[in-house]
């Protein structure tokens, strides 16, 4: 056979296969990229008046750096991170978001008795030991109103 014609055979070959390669390496990345920016999931509240359930994926929350922290009980009271505390600008209500379950958090509305530092005690709030949002709290209250992709 010609060297020639050996030539083009390989390199058609090789053609194929690169072709082949890239469509395979562009589908993957698809892939990776519709994971990276899947949204969080967001479950209206249950019941009337209540707050949304916001479910994050892995991937949001690692990106977050999500870190939780239990409420304590603090003499009379509980206490939380000042982290954990949010404030409604309609009406100045605080609130934390409670861990529920895996990546599930909704938020939950407290009553702040004293602030001290990094510590903040509630007269009223989530039982002891519940975990609560400490750090990417803004995302995780972005996420419940829809905003970012966590």
């Amino acid at each position: 056979m010609n060297p020639m014609a050996i030539d083009r055979k390989v390199s058609a070959v090789l053609v194929i296969l690169l072709v082949a390669v890239a469509s395979a390496s562009c589908k993957q990345a698809e892939a990776i990229e519709t994971e990276h920016y899947q949204a969080a999931k967001v479950t209206p509240a249950e019941e009337e008046g209540g707050h949304p359930t916001v479910t994050l994926t892995k991937l949001g929350a690692e990106q977050i750096g999500l870190k939780t922290s239990p409420v304590s009980e603090a003499g009379s009271g509980l206490s939380v991170p000042y982290a954990a505390i949010l404030y409604d600008g309609h009406d100045g209500q605080s609130y934390v978001f409670v861990n529920t379950e895996g990546l599930s958090f909704h938020r939950e509305d407290v009553t702040i008795e004293s602030i001290d530092g990094d510590t903040v005690e509630l007269s009223a709030g989530p039982a002891p030991g519940t975990r609560v949002v400490t750090t990417g709290l803004p995302q995780v209250h972005g996420a419940e109103l829809e905003y970012g992709a966590y």
